[in-house]
């Protein structure tokens, strides 16, 4: 398999269907491999990546979705039921084949080629566009498949086979003439492949409004992919907010209250974030991917509820402690349990990222003594990893942006490790809310702020 990551220039008019033409014409792809870790990795799996970054807070994957790649590998497919693996593979397989056609046809965008293979050109990318629907990770952009957008954008122009357009215009000077471009669901659909794997989330996040509005069928996937897009931007308020809405419409779509468990988890919305991985695992398949993790978040954030301040073993205090205690050492059993279960048809263990982390020191490290022996009361300690976690999280008001969510300054975008993080604006008339920009801090200051701030 390969990795693509497409550069996609600026298109020329603001609307952003006409990115369908523009996208396709000034891609530039670079092939890589993808790596499926597997059991005979020889590289760590606790902590697999680069350190050119910082390490401020951000909303990441507990797993990829290609993992699901391994259960093919070692022949476990079958032993699991789990909704979303048999998609992924149904998607894959419609995408294989559509690619198979696809490399049968010639390629160029000659009037002639184009009326010779018409009808194939439109069925390859109908059904390139339903496996990307189903799940975008079984699909693998290539420079076949963006020379396929051209042609399927010249057969659109041409033949305009759903009788739709749309008015732009070419130019933001007064007067200037306006034109009608042509589309259809699957070109407005390939324009957004193209830019998410592109990686160019600004302009997705246009072309994904359109097609919100457009193509009602459509609206909770391309909520989701806009709210995928609002969290690599780290405007993590968005995406919330899109997420909320996919519920809205479908609420059987669970894995969702596992991504605004993430979400909310990394915004120090505790609450919240309780809220969606208990909804989360109320319902989840017991095979699902991202079950370790929220068990593993849910002992986390119910440990840092307990009371504090109990001094007596008996008190209505102390009791309380004793029994969030308990319901956190379940959570974090029941997530052991779930890490199991992903080993033995992945055959390797879930990544160990920051939710996991602080469980196992919190959980595990705390069960022991100094000495590394057995502690028979692990209350003492597990008090003291409590009081650690609500440290951590800190009041979401003056821990992100109060106006998107994101958790750090926009100026620390490119900064290189040595360079000392800029912090978050603070509001100088109530120091109780921070922005990650002045747009951010105007905007808010305009919507909601300036009735609540404390001037005094």
């Amino acid at each position: 398999m390969s990795n693509t990551q497409p550069t996609i220039a600026n298109p020329t008019t603001e609307d952003p269907v006409a990115e369908v033409t523009a996208a396709a014409e000034q891609v530039s792809l670079e092939d890589k491999p993808v790596h499926v870790h597997g059991e005979n990795c020889n590289h760590d799996h606790d902590h697999d990546h680069d350190h050119d970054h910082d390490h401020t807070p951000e909303v990441v994957e507990p797993q990829g979705r290609n993992d699901y790649d391994l259960l093919e590998i070692r022949a476990t497919k079958d032993q699991t039921t789990d909704p979303l693996v048999k998609t992924y593979f149904e998607a894959k397989e419609i995408f294989t084949k559509a690619v198979e056609r696809l490399n049968q046809i010639p390629e160029g965008a000659d009037a002639e080629l184009i009326e010779t293979h018409k009808d194939e050109i439109a069925s390859v990318t109908t059904d390139l566009m339903r496996a990307f629907l189903m799940d975008e990770k079984a699909c693998i952009m290539s420079q076949r498949i963006l020379r396929l957008a051209e042609q399927y954008e010249t057969y659109v122009q041409k033949y305009n086979p759903e009788g739709t357009s749309t008015p732009t215009v070419e130019s933001e000077e007064e007067g200037a003439e306006q034109q009608n471009t042509i589309y259809t669901k699957d070109s407005v659909v390939f324009v957004i492949w193209i830019l998410f794997s592109g990686q160019q989330y600004t302009h997705c996040v246009q072309t994904l409004g359109f097609a919100i509005t457009e193509f009602e069928s459509l609206r909770p996937r391309m909520l989701e992919f806009r709210a995928s897009c609002h969290m690599a931007l780290r405007n993590y308020k968005a995406c919330c907010e899109d997420l909320e809405e996919v519920l809205t419409i479908k609420p059987e779509l669970n894995e969702i209250h596992s991504m605004l468990g993430n979400v909310y988890y990394a915004t120090h919305q505790a609450q919240d974030a309780i809220h969606h991985f208990k909804s989360f695992v109320e319902v989840a398949h017991p095979d699902s991917r991202t079950l370790p993790n929220a068990y593993f978040a849910l002992a986390n954030l119910t440990l840092q509820s307990t009371p504090s301040g109990a001094t007596k073993k008996k008190s209505n205090q102390a009791l309380k402690q004793v029994a969030v205690l308990k319901d956190a050492q379940d959570y974090y059993q029941k997530a052991l349990a779930a890490d199991i279960r992903f080993k033995e048809l992945y055959g390797v263990p879930t990544n160990l990222n920051e939710i996991k982390r602080t469980a196992v020191v919190a959980f595990r490290a705390r069960s022991a003594d100094r000495n590394g022996i057995l502690a028979t009361d692990s209350t003492p300690a597990l008090l003291e990893a409590s009081e650690a976690l609500k440290k951590s999280f800190k009041n979401p008001g003056i821990s992100s942006c109060a106006n998107c969510g994101r958790p750090d300054n926009v100026a620390n975008e490119g900064r290189t490790p040595d360079q000392k993080p800029k912090p978050l604006i603070k509001c100088t008339k109530c120091s109780k809310v921070v922005y990650c920009s002045r747009p951010c801090q105007i905007n808010h200051w305009n919507s909601a702020h300036k009735n609540t701030c404390n001037k005094k």
